[in-house]
């Protein structure tokens, strides 16, 4: 079979699913014999220092913890199929060359991670990888006031912004759910 490079992209909000669908997909390709590698960032402690990606819903895999998007490159061997990124916003916008050469190297990569900050701005490097992939899944999250769709998260506490995680990575084991609340179009600015 001849294989060429195909990135997917999972985005949206908080509590929408995205570590979820990744491990959904991660298990299915394990299950069809694949040889799978996933990653996450070394400053996503939220469920302890453990070498596995957890969801809010509680599903875990294994992974491997790395500092720098270029660590991806020095894992991933000739016989990797499929390589999974969660998190991806705290790898910046130097994941985007790293998903460029595994794509080059006809690799199938899946990516999750928000698509917006907190304050509704894009976090990067989600809106170029949602660029250049073959297929993006947008998920949503159920609006914590109405109910309804939810496709952006709101901090409703005061603090350091999510851009402080990036010189303060301790700030990420504090997300929870009296930090960050989904809301949808209508109820965002509501207090």
């Amino acid at each position: 079979m001849n294989r060429i490079g195909y990135l997917e992209v999972i985005a949206g909000p908080m509590y929408c699913g995205k570590t979820e669908e990744l491990i959904r997909q991660v298990k299915r390709a394990t299950i069809g014999k694949k040889h799978v590698v996933v990653f996450k960032h070394a400053i996503d402690i939220r469920y302890g220092k453990e070498k596995e990606i957890h969801s809010h819903a509680g599903m875990t895999f294994a992974s491997e913890l790395i500092h720098h998007a270029k660590d991806i490159l020095k894992t991933v061997t000739k016989n990797t199929d499929l390589v999974a990124i969660d998190e991806a916003q705290w790898f910046g916008e130097a994941l985007v060359p790293v998903v460029e050469t595994l794509l080059q190297q006809k690799k199938h990569v899946i990516v999750a991670g928000l698509a917006m900050t907190f304050d509704r701005q894009p976090f990067a490097p989600m809106p170029t990888l949602m660029s250049i992939a073959d297929k993006v899944t947008k998920l949503s999250s159920v609006c914590s006031i109405c109910g309804n769709d939810a496709v952006f998260h709101k901090r409703i506490t005061k603090g350091k912004t999510v851009n402080a995680l990036h010189t303060d990575p301790s700030l990420v084991a504090k997300f929870s759910d009296n930090v960050y609340v989904a809301r949808c179009r209508a109820c965002y600015k509501k207090k």
